[in-house]
């Protein structure tokens, strides 16, 4: 989080003995300061303006793995979301709920969230992947977990998730057999908050 903070002037008398002080306003959310750069920059051209919100994007991705991977070894609970157990769903709302972004509870309401993210190249630290069946009548999703790290040339990538075996813990994808099977698709809520 952030610390604004706005200059006030102190008025005494006479007028020679004026100070300025500094005096916290609020705390904010580095989201709410990127969404306040998006507004600001959008006169600029697109590139420099794409480019300055990616960055912001990255510093909200990594403080938001940073809090998720503090949770590593905390145990599975089914229906649970924390901050001591948590089922798979109940562990991406309280990580993003950290971070000021409300989710929905199951793992199937948050694949309805943000902006769909189909390939595997696409994806960035931070986006959601959705795990489950594919069938004829659609995606049956049934897990859930957020992106540490991704090889887009590989077609790899590790995510943080809390495991029905092991809590929460990080894996790979598609080294694990079961994973490899059962992908569906990512989701960046990052940057797509409203």
């Amino acid at each position: 989080m952030f610390l604004c903070l706005s200059t006030v002037l102190s008025a005494r008398t006479p007028e020679r003995h004026r100070t300025l002080t500094t005096e916290p306003d609020a705390v904010v959310s580095p989201l709410t300061i990127q969404k306040t750069l998006a507004s600001i920059l959008a006169p600029i051209s697109p590139m420099v303006h794409a480019n300055l919100l990616t960055g912001l994007g990255s510093t909200v991705a990594t403080d938001l793995i940073d809090s998720a991977k503090k949770l590593i070894g905390s145990r599975y609970r089914r229906g649970s979301s924390g901050p001591k157990a948590f089922d798979c769903s109940g562990f991406t709302s309280f990580v993003f709920g950290q971070m000021g972004i409300q989710l929905k509870r199951s793992s199937r309401e948050q694949n309805t969230q943000g902006e769909r993210v189909a390939s595997v190249a696409d994806l960035l630290p931070g986006d959601l992947v959705f795990f489950g069946n594919n069938g004829r009548r659609g995606e049956a999703v049934n897990h859930v977990g957020i992106v540490t790290s991704v090889d887009s040339e590989n077609g790899t990538f590790e995510f943080i998730h809390s495991s029905s075996s092991y809590g929460v813990r990080i894996d790979s994808y598609p080294k694990a057999d079961y994973w490899n099977r059962h992908f569906l698709s990512g989701r960046r809520i990052l940057g797509n908050e409203n």
